[in-house]
């Protein structure tokens, strides 16, 4: 890890250790809270974090409550769920464009989507769905990083219940321990990874869509899926399931640098369970954006055309409904988009007065950074230095 003394070229907030909204293990079960303890005590600052370890103990044991009414009504409903085989992946480092996109793909009815309650109470939602509209307790009604519209009902990333199922066998994981991220890369691909880690994963995912396939009626529903890490998995995802479809969003490295900065800046404080370094922050944010722009176009290599599509950051929100369009004649639901390009209009109109974050700019030495860090990006993107 040669790059991990390089000194800081961002500056970002490392927060306020009293916060408790927003949290990514505010939906834990006492077990999958205990396990991680057993297996993290010792890196997490007590002293500091006490207050948020205090709200996590208390929310999981009411998550326990929940979890339970959820096993005995529904499990074996659940694990008997058929998944639809074919998945469709939006993939793209954070920060690039896939959150639009998948917000605007969810209001096709052909698919079925976690949202953010589901994903942040993956082990009770089914039973505790009445709880949803309370949600602004404990979550901020925009995002802390660009103040998209955050509500229970919106689309949201499947790994953040995996990596509350499992315990932190994630790359989501470092939110809470940064100072330790190494360890967790060995769960962007796995290839690393030892059995017990691997299916630690695998079988909270597998859960997970069963459950979420169940919740929306059955597998004659498409799964629309998006955790910016699957990018890195690609060649696991179509092991798993061959006929999946992927959607690669991208962005300028430039642009998506400083968004990642600003999103480190308002919302990852809020996650830690240790006191990072800002050059810890620094170096999650450029080895992520290495990885995921390398195993991506390793494993991209051996989808088939019809099952996969490439789009741009400013195509998608500069002339949105000429991108969907594109999008789905590339994936052949072209003789569909006809039936879906009202709804695609009536979002975007939605969003017309929707501001951007205004970043701050880069300085040389930064962007000397990015450019040696994210090379490839530059090189196989086309995107100018």
């Amino acid at each position: 890890r040669g790059a991990a003394a390089m000194a800081p070229v961002i500056d970002v907030n490392l927060g306020r250790c009293y916060s408790v909204k927003n949290h990514p293990l505010s939906g834990v079960t006492l077990l999958q809270w205990a396990r991680l303890l057993r297996a993290r005590w010792t890196q997490i600052d007590l002293l500091t974090y006490w207050p948020r370890l205090l709200f996590l103990t208390l929310m999981a044991a009411l998550n326990t409550i929940g979890a339970i009414a959820d096993w005995i009504l529904y499990d074996a409903k659940i694990r008997a769920q058929e998944l639809n085989d074919e998945p469709v992946f939006v993939l793209g480092h954070p920060r690039t464009g896939t959150t639009h996109l998948h917000n605007l793909l969810s209001k096709d009815p052909r698919f079925a989507y976690a949202n953010t309650f589901q994903v942040g109470f993956p082990s009770s939602f089914l039973s505790t769905s009445w709880l949803a509209p309370h949600m602004g307790l404990i979550m901020d009604s925009t995002r802390p990083m660009d103040n998209m519209a955050l509500a229970w009902d919106t689309p949201q990333e499947d790994e953040v219940a995996v990596n509350q199922l499992s315990s932190g066998a994630s790359p989501y994981a470092p939110l809470l321990f940064m100072r330790r991220e190494p360890e967790f890369r060995k769960f962007y691909d796995f290839e690393d990874c030892d059995a017990d880690d691997f299916a630690r994963w695998r079988d909270s995912f597998v859960y997970f869509l069963r459950k979420i396939q169940f919740a929306a009626g059955g597998a004659h529903r498409r799964l629309l899926l998006k955790s910016p890490v699957h990018t890195a998995r690609v060649k696991l995802l179509r092991e798993m399931f061959p006929k999946a479809t992927f959607i690669f969003v991208h962005r300028h490295p430039y642009e998506v640098f400083k968004s990642a900065v600003t999103m480190a800046d308002r919302y990852y404080w809020q996650c830690y369970l240790q006191k990072p370094r800002v050059e810890d922050v620094q170096e999650f944010i450029l080895y992520q954006g290495e990885l995921l722009h390398r195993k991506y176009t390793e494993d991209v290599r051996g989808v088939p055309e019809a099952r996969k599509m490439e789009v741009s950051f400013e195509e998608v929100t500069e002339n949105t409904v000429q991108a969907l369009s594109q999008v789905y004649k590339a994936l052949g639901w072209g003789k569909d988009f006809a039936r879906f390009k009202p709804v695609v209009e009536a979002y975007s109109q939605s969003l017309k007065d929707f501001k951007m974050n205004e970043h701050k700019e880069l300085g040389e030495d930064a962007r000397a950074v990015v450019r040696e860090r994210w090379k490839a990006w530059f090189d196989d993107l086309g995107y100018a230095r």
